[in-house]
């Protein structure tokens, strides 16, 4: 028996309860005209049925087959840091810097920094990424995000 993805799956069983119920208040309607709990809870479902069978292989599973010994050992946190405090900034400053500069310098900051990629590869897929999010969110869903004070 594994006890960690017991306590996992029981705490994520738990959290996709709560977050169905509290879809479901939202209201759901129908496929063809989605109220705004549907999406969340179609989410919340999947998660709930992951975690229930996460729960029984940790219930009966055997340990064959699996390693044990530390969970996080070798992880870089550095990299975990810095990427997850440049997601944190990219939801700060979204409104002031707009849309285009803001995922841009988060598209580098992951590639360069965090990935250390080559910092030509690291531009040219950041800028085509700019690109291709402008197009299909800007120009075929029509969203409107900030432009920034640069008007990017």
């Amino acid at each position: 028996m594994k006890l960690y993805d017991l306590y996992c799956g029981a705490f994520l069983t738990g959290v996709s309860g709560i977050t169905c119920v509290l879809s479901y208040q939202l209201g759901l309607r129908s496929i063809r005209n989605p109220g705004p709990g549907l999406i969340p809870f179609g989410v919340a479902a999947i998660l709930g049925f992951m975690s229930i069978g996460l729960s029984v292989r940790g219930l009966f599973g055997s340990k064959n087959g699996f390693q044990s010994g530390p969970v996080f050992k070798g992880v870089n946190w550095r990299r975990v840091v810095v990427a997850l405090g440049g997601l944190l900034g990219y939801g700060m400053t979204f409104n002031f810097l707009g849309f285009r500069l803001c995922t841009f310098s988060l598209m580098v900051l992951l590639l360069g920094v965090v990935g250390r990629q080559k910092w030509w590869l690291t531009f040219t897929v950041s800028v085509i990424t700019v690109i291709f999010a402008h197009l299909i969110f800007v120009v075929w869903l029509g969203c409107p995000f900030p432009t920034g004070p640069f008007r990017i």
